[in-house]
């Protein structure tokens, strides 16, 4: 085997073996049939999609002396040979993490004046170019607005969304797409034929689906788990730290079933096995997904909500795991809110859990004397009680249904929700209406008509409601109707009083008393 790594040796060398980016093969391929090249060209995408590769294959086709069918580099000249192994000089590969001040730009600039050394035109790649700062950037663009008719850029990034408008606007954009798993695979099998590899199918699935959509990240691990010439799907499952399908859907059934007990059981056994948790997060995480639009894809709209409430909980563990001491802890509280029963009803069970059912036999007062200070135990005077009843099994019972006993129970229902916002949403609802299984609440507001209509807000009361009552009600909302009263009613409205009525009307201000009572005379008006 060469020494040269795998994901350098099967580096596209023409256009033709560039996979899983026809989009941007068909337009430059015109581009260079026709001749109309830009000077400046921005390629964006996830990382070891071909970013770099395509760059090269555009810088080769530029400088290519016998291009095949007008566009494809003939891959046996000297520019092509020099550019396959990085000798020519006319080609400059910066890479922008560590060279993005302003100083490597004003270098850029000075240099780029000069004519190529050998080839026909200077092909500058920047690699990473979002790193550039923001001074760099402007330095950049008064070239990239009037580039030498002998220079051409190609930027490549992985986050296009820091790169400033002014510079994305001087350049043609190329948005590469992750790859299919298929391509990958295809790939992979193909690499394996060529280099007299061993490789389980299996085991190449498993690598195809890790990589999320990255050819170079997929070929880097096919050749670390070479052994022997073989790749086997133990050793690609010990490495990756990836799960096994079983220990997936034995979570899932666990899930379905209620059973809190065995899917704790399951995390443990992750746990003890040494398995990374947030992959397997991911992995599950992304198995309900596909779940979910299967039954989507079937009009199965409530299994499909089922699997949506499942994924929104695991989604939380999965953020919380790189942060928490104990990794398996974000997992089993997830399991325990999906599986377990809700907090209310737990709350309610709590205090009768101990009671013992035996009557309580009454006590006489002691008073325990000793030499030392003690401890005084006085007991309650005696009391006829009642023996206890049986504790009933509050958490696994439901409520009978009816219109009035959900309007009394209502404060008690919205206390379930857990989203504060949400919670003060549905609290201001008033339930109007029940008929079947259709409930319609009125809401005073839009907003809160709107917060609570949201498809996963909405999914999460019927949900509530379910686990209260034992069956499935549908929520619709209604917005109350204000009435708009006249500003001036008749029951409050009085006419002014006649002006005879106002002259005889006594003074009550007492300046205006005292001075008649010195000065004597009669109001006037």
């Amino acid at each position: 085997m060469s020494n040269v790594a795998l994901y350098r040796k099967y580096r596209p060398h023409n256009f033709e073996n560039l996979v899983g980016q026809d989009h941007v093969h068909s337009t430059l391929m015109n581009a260079l049939k026709s001749g109309r090249i830009a000077h400046a060209y921005l390629f964006t995408g996830p990382r070891g999609t071909g970013k770099t590769s395509t760059a090269r294959l555009l810088a080769k086709a530029m400088n290519c002396i016998d291009l095949k069918d007008g566009y494809e580099p003939c891959d046996k000249c000297d520019f092509c040979k020099d550019i396959n192994d990085g000798r020519l000089i006319d080609l400059i590969e910066i890479d922008a993490a560590s060279n993005r001040g302003i100083d490597e730009v004003r270098d850029l600039n000075e240099k780029i004046k000069f004519s190529p050394s050998r080839a026909k035109c200077k092909v500058y790649i920047i690699d990473e170019v979002h790193m550039m700062t923001k001074e760099a950037f402007n330095a950049l663009l008064k070239t990239l607005e009037e580039p030498p008719e002998h220079a051409f850029f190609i930027l490549a990034t992985t986050e296009v969304h820091k790169i400033p408008e002014t510079i994305i606007s001087r350049c043609q954009r190329f948005d590469f797409k992750r790859l299919h798993e298929k391509i990958i695979l295809t790939r992979l099998n193909y690499i394996a034929q060529i280099e007299g590899i061993k490789a389980d199918e299996k085991a190449l699935e498993v690598i195809s689906h890790y990589v999320d959509g990255g050819l170079r990240d997929a070929i880097g691990i096919f050749e670390q788990m070479i052994v022997n010439g073989e790749i086997k799907f133990e050793q690609v499952h010990a490495v990756l730290g990836t799960s096994e399908n079983g220990l997936l859907e034995r979570l899932l059934v666990a899930l379905s079933e209620k059973n809190v007990s065995e899917g704790i059981k399951i995390i443990h056994e992750l746990h003890d096995q040494g398995s990374d948790m947030k992959q397997f997060t991911h992995e599950f995480v992304d198995m309900l997904r596909e779940k979910m639009l299967k039954a989507v894809y079937a009009g199965k709209m409530e299994e499909s909500q089922g699997f949506m409430k499942m994924i929104e909980i695991f989604q939380e563990a999965q953020d919380k795991i790189t942060n928490s001491s104990i990794p398996q802890l974000p997992l089993e509280i997830a399991v325990i809110r999906f599986a377990g029963p809700s907090m209310s009803k737990v709350a309610e069970v709590a205090p009768v859990v101990d009671v013992e059912q035996k009557p309580v036999a009454p006590v006489e007062q002691k008073v325990v004397h000793s030499a030392t200070p003690a401890e005084v135990v006085l007991e309650a005077p005696k009391v006829d009680i009642e023996p206890a009843k049986p504790v009933e099994k509050v958490a696994h019972e439901v409520v009978d249904l009816s219109f009035d006993k959900l309007k009394t129970d209502w404060p008690r229902i919205t206390e379930r929700i857990k989203s504060p916002s949400l919670r003060m949403s549905i609290k201001s609802a008033k339930p109007m209406k029940l008929e079947a299984h259709d409930l319609t609440l009125e809401f005073g507001t839009e907003f809160h008509k709107e917060k609570v209509m949201e498809p996963d807000h909405r999914v999460e009361v019927e949900t509530i409601l379910k686990e209260y009552f034992g069956t499935g009600l549908k929520v619709m909302a209604s917005l109350k109707k204000v009435e708009i009263k006249p500003v001036i009613e008749e029951d409050y409205y009085q006419a002014p009083a006649p002006a005879e009525e106002l002259n005889e009307a006594p003074v009550k201000d007492p300046t205006v008393d005292a001075a008649l009572g010195i000065f004597g005379g009669e109001i006037v008006s």
